[in-house]
């Protein structure tokens, strides 16, 4: 016992190491006892040991980049992503399964193909950056891999219990930046608690506030609403827009109980979002209800912002309808919110004069550099998970808890849907890895491997 003990705090201790990479040292070590401490009382400990080793690196690295934004990303490696190391290792160790193609990820395969043929045609002109381009479809080889390490329900049910973790470790992260404040060690600004790019997990805790999940109970529900303010005083249009939609398919994919959760928890979060709107408003040097006036209206610079990259991006689209813009060469280029006809400088040239380089929205991005041809492709790769929420709609009967998860599941591919749509996220290793991660855990949902344990124990009948 104390052997296998040893075995689980060692797994412990090293899924926990990078929050070191990151994080100040106050903070990182706050949350290393508290995750430590959470992995115990939750049992998570024999979850990660029974994890082989390719499972156990896959969700040390997915907690770490979902949780640690983009710092875990880059880890100071820059431009060698983290995600291209661990992709390679996974494809290497699950290379038996990702030869054996199943036909519900042929077409993942297929755009990974595609984004990989578009680098090799465009990489002797734009070296590294036909390579940085193509990524936004060669990540889709998370698909296939996402398929195979959950292929048992142990990786849903580790899955469920980190959030537990997201969401004690993020309410952690934001009381110690509140403390910072009232001590003078930060000032209030108006973007904010501690969110840098992570938006992901934040909206998807606050999306599991409307989901009667058997596991986490009231004590999760109650600090999930500390989310609440770092989703909205970001005033993030496409997250509230994104959150609202999600909760929505919720609603009408479930059933009674299901829709009273989400009357009862959408009223405390009118009054807990308002409450605390109010308080923020008299601590800072603005008038806030002013600006979420002006942030609502279409004429807001941000908004229109958006709107010139998408018109400047498909003004190009007819001279390259059928193959594409191409990669490795940036499609637009705006600085201090100027935008410039021609672009006659790489990405990183752009990034160091403090200018953008990317249209915020991905979609549109890969109509205008892959063309008409490969884009339908695209859409079908995004219509695969919706005819397996579509089955599991018609197969609600079944027991409830499983039902809801894969409810929290689709909410989180709606979520990523239409924050593709608004923001730089495909092209992202940060981004991007939560988009293909819903994808993938929806596809593998509910196969006869994940319904059964893995061992199925057969007692002899007793004799007459």
């Amino acid at each position: 016992m104390n052997g296998l003990n040893s075995q689980q705090t060692a797994r412990a201790v090293i899924f926990l190491l990078p929050f070191v990479l990151y994080e100040d040292l106050i903070l990182a070590g706050g949350m290393f006892v508290a995750g430590l401490l959470l992995i115990h009382f939750e049992k998570i400990g024999p979850s990660l040991l029974k994890l082989e080793w390719r499972e156990y690196l896959f969700f040390l690295y997915m907690f770490h980049m979902l949780f640690g934004e983009r710092d875990f990303a880059y880890v100071g490696f820059e431009p060698l992503f983290v995600t291209e190391g661990v992709i390679a290792i996974l494809a290497v160790a699950y290379h038996k399964e990702l030869l054996r193609v199943h036909k519900n990820l042929l077409i993942y395969y297929l755009l990974v193909v595609i984004g990989l043929l578009w680098a090799a045609v465009y990489l002797y002109d734009f070296r590294l950056d036909a390579i940085r381009d193509s990524l936004m479809l060669v990540y889709a080889i998370w698909v296939p891999i996402v398929y195979h390490v959950f292929n048992k329900k142990l990786g849903y049910d580790l899955f469920f219990n980190l959030l537990k973790l997201f969401i004690v470790l993020k309410a952690g992260a934001y009381l110690y930046e509140t403390v910072m404040i009232l001590l003078g060690h930060r000032s209030i600004v108006f973007e904010g608690f501690r969110f840098g790019v992570g938006y992901a997990i934040p909206s998807l805790v606050v999306i599991s506030l409307f989901v009667p999940l058997r596991h986490i109970s009231m004590r999760y529900k109650l600090l999930s609403f500390a989310m609440l303010p770092a989703v909205f005083t970001m005033f993030h249009r496409s997250l509230f827009f994104g959150i609202t939609l999600a909760v929505l398919l919720i609603f009408l994919m479930g059933k009674l109980r299901i829709r009273k959760t989400i009357l009862t928890y959408g009223v405390t979060t009118l009054v807990v979002l308002f409450g605390f709107l109010f308080y923020y408003n008299t601590q800072v040097d603005v008038d806030l209800f002013q600006i979420l006036e002006r942030k609502s209206s279409l004429d807001e610079g941000n908004i229109n912002f958006r709107f010139l990259s998408w018109e400047i991006v498909m003004e190009k689209f007819p001279d390259y309808f059928l193959l594409g813009y191409g990669v490795g060469r940036p499609v637009m280029f705006v600085q201090a919110n100027q935008f410039f006809d021609t672009v006659n400088l790489s990405y990183f040239d752009i990034r160091d004069l403090g200018g953008n380089a990317q249209p915020h929205n991905s979609y549109l991005n890969i109509l205008v550099r892959f063309g008409i041809l490969i884009f339908p492709l695209f859409l079908y790769a995004l219509w695969k998970p919706f005819e397996r929420i579509i089955f599991f709609w018609k197969q609600r009967r079944r027991e409830e808890n499983r039902y809801y998860r894969f409810l929290l599941l689709s909410g989180l591919f709606i979520l990523m849907l239409v924050f593709a749509f608004f923001n730089v996220v495909l092209e992202s290793p940060h981004h991007s890895f939560p988009f293909w991660l819903a994808i993938g855990m929806i596809l593998a949902y509910g196969r006869n491997r994940n319904r059964v344990p893995d061992r199925v124990r057969i007692r002899k009948p007793a004799s007459s």
